[in-house]
């Protein structure tokens, strides 16, 4: 039987969903919805304001007619931490309680004050035993909590809560390139509002993973700065600005967006850079490039001649069948480069490879009560 899931992605600027059918063959995308968020409501990533939050979202559920009370959330900023870390193989049990003795190490967050999760990503031996590499991620517990606030505020409760550079690639990797046997890397860029997400990862399996806390919004203000305009206007010409264009207004604007993209460029170099001086790196093929801020003009094609990389669009959409949404596809498709992040957290619902495991920095406490209501549930039902 085909299973419905929804990916809910609470962004600096909106709150976008999707609900997807997966099928044992196939995937269709049968609603999409987003809500514009009021400034400040989230800012960096975390949201600060949750009553605007919630009401974003009920908003939402409204309009975009989802049904669903169970959501998939991601979450993907500078209060999350990603380590890799070699450790003696263990059963996962034994490898939770290790990391709240030694993940301190790791990590510059209080233990007391993040959730912990993991992944085993290689198995290697050595000369004193079996050994495991993993990908550990630790997130601020408020972060989460205030995310999971305004979910809840809406009615809707979280069956997980994902890591967004993972939902990046499940959504963005073809199949085809998860067998791929070349020893290269893929990263995956998504530039969002005021975070840009950077992934690189191996046929699917994650190395490398920063969250930078810069995107779109630094553009706009820089231009509402240069030109000394309001934000809305700024966005307003950031969209419509062309260097060849006849309007001087325009073209002016479209040498402020390429000086500001340039520190943006920058800063995902540095990141990647740092990724390529690991002793153990593989040399990246391609970057694809995503997000609401990936449109900027210029932006792809700068990105390419400054890394001397190949730089693709990211396409979400195009290993999905598209139901009749009531969204004409053309919108669908303008609509893209939003739409990577709360696909790939609505894939989550999956069942991962054979071996393998999801990371979910949804609380203890949280996860339990969800289990209790579900035997409950069964119990009364006489299942």
């Amino acid at each position: 039987m085909a299973q419905r899931a929804v990916g809910l992605d609470v962004g600096s600027s909106a709150v976008r969903a999707v609900e997807l059918v997966l099928g044992r063959d196939s995937v269709t995308l049968t609603r999409f919805g987003q809500v514009a968020l009021p400034p400040g409501a989230v800012r960096g990533g975390e949201v600060l304001d949750v009553p605007a939050v919630t009401a974003a979202i009920r908003r939402l559920w409204r309009e975009a007619g989802f049904r669903s009370r169970t959501v998939i959330l991601g979450v993907g900023n500078q209060r999350v931490v990603v380590r890799q870390a070699d450790l003696p193989a263990m059963s996962d049990e034994d490898m939770r309680s290790a990391l709240t003795f030694q993940a301190q190490d790791l990590i510059p967050i209080p233990i007391e004050d993040a959730i912990l999760d993991f992944q085993i990503i290689e198995n290697f031996p050595t000369s004193e035993g079996d050994m495991v590499r993993i990908l550990l991620v630790a997130a601020q517990r408020d972060m989460v909590r205030s995310l999971l606030a305004a979910a809840e505020g809406a009615a809707l409760g979280a069956s997980m809560v994902d890591l967004i550079p993972f939902a990046l690639m499940r959504a963005l990797t073809p199949i085809g390139l998860l067998n791929d046997l070349q020893p290269t890397a893929e990263a995956i860029v998504s530039v969002g509002a005021s975070i840009t997400n950077v992934v690189v990862h191996q046929r699917g399996v994650p190395e490398f993973v920063r969250m930078l806390g810069v995107g779109g919004d630094d553009i706009t203000r820089g231009i509402a700065t240069e030109l000394q305009v309001d934000a809305d206007t700024a966005e307003d010409l950031k969209r419509r600005a062309h260097p060849d264009s006849p309007d001087d207004l325009e073209s002016r604007t479209a040498q402020i967006v390429t000086a500001q993209s340039s520190l943006l460029i920058e800063e995902i170099r540095g990141s990647l850079d740092y990724y390529q001086a690991q002793p153990e790196a593989s040399p990246i093929g391609r970057i694809v490039l995503t997000g609401g801020g990936s449109r900027t003009i210029g932006l792809l094609d700068s990105l390419e001649q400054t890394l001397g990389i190949s730089v693709e669009e990211g396409h979400p959409l195009a290993g999905l069948e598209l139901a009749r949404t009531g969204i004409p596809e053309a919108r669908l498709l303008d609509s893209e480069p939003l739409l990577a992040v709360p696909i790939g957290l609505a894939l989550a619902a999956r069942a991962p490879e054979s071996g393998q495991r999801r990371i979910s920095v949804l609380p203890t406490e949280v996860a339990v009560v969800r289990t209790e209501r579900r035997q409950m549930v069964l119990a009364s039902a006489g299942v």
